[in-house]
């Protein structure tokens, strides 16, 4: 039985279809939704290293982008957030920090959630083979039922 729906969210429309096919399940079966969105501030050096080997400070820099990343996705959650309120659905929301299929899924296996929607972005095979997939690798390790809405 489906009790614990995990959605991974950015605001492109196959997340948005994911989300709209969990709602649909949870108005079904009685199930809770966990709405999350992870993200990774990657680090980039610019510039010469010093005489001392050691990199210049970026601090602003990264905090800047994850205070920015930070404030985008908790919006973009609330407002799932509300959509799923709205159908009487108990819903929580959080923002996971590290690599976003990883993420989910050890959300997946550390909330025992019984199924995860996730959307498909359809990229090329190789934007896929530089950027990877989150629903891919959802799909490859998770150990929970997988769905995953795509476009028409």
């Amino acid at each position: 039985m489906i009790k614990r729906i995990l959605v991974a969210y950015d605001d492109g429309r196959q997340a948005q279809k994911a989300l709209e096919a969990a709602i649909e399940i949870a108005e079904n079966t009685g199930a809770v939704i966990y709405i999350t969105s992870a993200y990774i501030i990657p680090v980039v050096y610019q510039g010469t290293i010093a005489s001392d080997g050691i990199y210049p400070d970026n601090t602003s820099i990264i905090n800047y982008l994850y205070d920015n990343t930070h404030s985008y996705l908790k919006k973009i959650l609330q407002e799932a957030a509300d959509n799923v309120s709205q159908k009487n659905i108990p819903v929580f929301t959080e923002i996971l920090d590290g690599s976003p299929g990883k993420m989910v899924v050890q959300f997946a296996e550390n909330n025992q959630i019984d199924l995860i929607s996730v959307g498909s972005h359809n990229r090329s095979a190789v934007n896929r083979f530089f950027m990877g997939s989150v629903s891919n690798y959802v799909l490859q390790h998770a150990k929970c039922l997988v769905l995953v809405a795509k476009d028409e």
